[in-house]
């Protein structure tokens, strides 16, 4: 076995981005025996994101693998946000991003890239980041939906327009309002 030293400042660090929780079907926060889904919190902002995962059975073998890796692929997803070269910290950008990769999981995609690959926004809905750039351009836009995600094939324009805080405030709109479309909770459970 290896020993690995850490600083007080990594542990710090590694304890203080997120948290990480197990979820049974009324979201409430169980063990990993009792869970069905993950919930992950950003400790500075409160922002938080939910994924029950598909047909899974509390304390079964294959459920609890499942809770594990999701809790990865959440944590893997914000730290490469975090840490790649734009250096992501916006929580509304890290949550959407998680939203983005556990709809492409549920769609049978694994990644549009290789693990460890950088790049802003590689997983964006390019349909829906086209049409919220058209929005924000209004009478300035010069194209179809087709024709900007058509230039998004170019990373550093995707980056580009990932970046832009009008483009992404109407991008983080839009995949809100078709998430809640799309068996999310409706808005009068909230009332």
């Amino acid at each position: 076995m290896t020993n690995v030293e850490t600083t007080a400042a990594d542990s710090a660090k590694r304890k203080g981005v997120a948290k990480h929780e197990f979820i049974d079907a009324s979201g409430q926060v169980v063990g990993i025996s009792q869970g069905v889904g993950i919930k992950y919190t950003d400790k500075a902002s409160g922002k938080e994101f939910s994924f029950p995962i598909p047909g899974a059975q509390p304390g079964t073998a294959l459920t609890m693998l499942a809770l594990f890796g999701a809790k990865t692929k959440a944590t893997n997803e914000t730290s490469r946000l975090r840490n790649g070269d734009a250096g992501v910290t916006d929580p509304d950008e890290q949550i959407a991003a998680l939203h983005d990769v556990f709809t492409q999981i549920g769609n049978s995609v694994w990644r549009e890239k290789a693990e460890g690959e950088a790049g802003t926004g590689s997983r964006a809905d390019k349909p829906t980041l086209a049409a919220a750039l058209i929005e924000a351009l209004g009478t300035g836009a010069k194209g179809s939906v087709d024709d900007y995600v058509a230039k998004m094939q170019d990373e550093e324009y995707l980056a580009k327009v990932f970046g832009n805080k009008a483009v992404k405030a109407i991008y983080l709109a839009m995949r809100a309002k078709a998430e809640a479309g799309n068996g999310a909770e409706s808005l009068d459970s909230l009332a």
